[in-house]
C-alpha cells in the first residue's frame, strides 16, 4: 500500500499503475489486481470499493511500519528540502481533490485541519508538492 499511497498522492495516472502492478508481480491477475488497484490503491472507481481514499502522510506510514527508520527524508517536517515527500503531496492531494472530498464525513478532520493552517503554509506546501512533482524520478 505504501507504493499506491504514493502513486495516488503523486496523481499517477490509474492507468499506468494498474499495467506497472500488473507487470512487477508474476501473481498479479488482472481480475485481482485492477480492482484493487482502482478500488482501494487509487481511489479510482468513484467509491465502490473504498469510502475514502487510503492515503497517509509520514507520521502514518512511520507508526504502522518501519520504513522510515533509515530513510535520509525528515518524516516530521512537509516543506523543506529534507521533508518526506508523502507530507506535502498529502496536504496537496487533499486541497486539490476538496470538491469531490470536502464533504465525506471519514476525512473531515483532515479537511478541518487543512483549513485552519495559514495561507503561507498552504501556499509552502503547493509549492513544495509541485516541486515533487515536477522532480519524481529523482526522489
Amino acid at each position: 500500500m505504501i507504493t499506491g499511497n504514493f502513486m495516488l498522492l503523486a496523481g499517477i495516472d490509474p492507468s499506468e499503475v494498474d499495467r506497472w502492478y500488473l507487470g512487477i508481480y508474476i501473481d498479479a491477475f488482472q481480475w485481482v489486481e485492477i480492482t484493487n488497484t482502482r478500488g482501494m490503491s487509487q481511489f479510482a472507481d468513484g467509491g465502490w470499493i473504498a469510502t475514502k481514499p487510503y492515503v497517509s502522510s509520514a507520521n502514518y506510514i512511520h507508526k504502522m511500519s518501519d520504513y522510515c527508520t533509515h530513510c535520509p527524508y525528515d518524516r516530521k517536517t512537509r516543506t523543506e528540502k529534507d521533508s518526506c515527500p508523502f507530507n506535502a503531496l498529502y496536504w496537496d492531494f487533499y486541497e486539490r481533490n476538496e470538491g469531490q472530498l470536502g464533504n465525506n464525513p471519514r476525512i473531515g478532520m483532515v479537511y478541518r485541519t487543512l483549513n485552519k493552517m495559514k495561507e503561507a503554509d498552504k501556499v509552502a506546501l503547493r509549492e513544495r508538492a509541485r516541486w515533487i512533482h515536477n522532480h519524481l524520478e529523482n526522489l
